[in-house]
């Protein structure tokens, strides 16, 4: 309730000025489905002091073949081509790494190549991290869920988001464990990512928004976070094993926690929110909590943007979703079996 008040939203209602040059970078690898949606979107933003590097990350399919059609075109656009991985780093931080050594930009927009961007979204965000003085602006994509795979584990990646935390008080420097970001959409200060090392402190983390989030509270920077309803879209995954792959590789390192509290907080949640739903046919008091859990999943999903109806009926079936991801994300991490896009983690 207190995100349904308070939550803050990029909106078009920005300050119609250039604040300097925006280098828009975007790390790639394996992306020829949605690289040119992606940049094309960057081409049509109404902030026109930008440049666009697209770093190929060892592609084999042929995305850098896309990005040269792109740049023979528009001269904003460059190709940089991808060296091998250095040891203790991982794909995509490195990535970012070796584009902020080649932008020149006063700003550092990273986007991922399945992020669409309306018109607005880059003055938009440039205009609120210095509105509000931020050292880092990050927005929540409305994630576009198109079949019944990815309804049934996507959305409840926001329903954790605006569960448990107050979005409102990540940019307040008052609570430090508030910390949030999402590496689809991060706009970086220059001066913020040289002086605090950007990527290159966080080279071996795989929820690199994150952890660079909770470096950047306890280090006195200011950061902005913010939902979007429709400048900033992203559809992270096109089918239910992908979607099921990619929360495996981040949900448990995104806790923080050792793996036995994890995995009982995870038990605590999904008992929680699926028993009520049995035990209100016996006891008249759990039709009450019922309605609450569903309560909140109609908040939840009207602040995401998200069919709030496919969410109630399918809350049962991602609230398991959710404990075996949350499982074999454990096991992967501990194991050593993390992998993405062909890559061990």
């Amino acid at each position: 309730m207190i995100n349904l008040f308070t939550a803050p939203f990029l909106t078009s209602e920005y300050t119609k000025k250039e604040y300097g040059l925006v280098s828009v970078l975007i790390p790639a690898r394996n992306e020829e489905i949605n690289i040119e949606n992606c940049i094309s979107s960057v081409m049509s933003q109404s902030y026109t002091n930008i440049e666009i590097l697209v770093y190929d990350d060892s592609s084999s399919d042929n995305t850098p073949g896309i990005v040269t059609i792109i740049s023979l075109r528009d001269s904003r656009v460059k190709l940089i081509s991808g060296e091998p991985l250095p040891d203790g780093w991982l794909g995509k931080n490195h990535a970012c790494w070796k584009l902020s050594q080649q932008s020149s930009g006063n700003y550092l927009l990273f986007i991922d190549s399945d992020v669409i961007l309306e018109k607005d979204a880059v003055a938009s965000a440039v205009s609120e991290i210095n509105n509000n003085d931020s050292d880092l602006l990050s927005v929540f994509p409305k994630q576009i869920i198109k079949t019944f795979g990815e309804n049934a584990v996507v959305p409840f990646m926001n329903w954790l988001l605006l569960s448990f935390l107050p979005v409102k008080l990540v940019s307040s420097p008052k609570f430090k464990s508030f910390a949030g970001a999402n590496g689809q959409f991060i706009l970086w200060k220059k001066d913020t990512y040289a002086k605090t090392g950007g990527h290159s402190a966080v080279k071996g983390e795989i929820v690199e928004d994150i952890e660079t989030a909770r470096f950047l509270k306890r280090n006195g920077y200011k950061i902005l976070l913010l939902m979007s309803k429709d400048l900033v879209s992203c559809r992270m995954y096109s089918n239910f094993k992908e979607a099921v792959s990619g929360f495996s590789k981040n949900i448990y390192p995104a806790s923080a926690m050792p793996a036995i509290l994890f995995i009982l907080n995870v038990l605590f949640l999904v008992i929680s929110n699926i028993v009520p739903f049995i035990l209100m046919f016996y006891f008249d008091y759990f039709i009450y909590v019922s309605l609450l859990i569903l309560s909140e999943r109609i908040v939840i999903s009207y602040i995401s943007s998200q069919n709030i109806l496919v969410n109630i009926l399918l809350h049962p079936l991602q609230m398991i979703m959710l404990l075996y991801i949350s499982l074999k994300s454990v096991y992967q991490t501990k194991t050593g079996k993390s992998f993405w896009k062909d890559r061990k983690l």
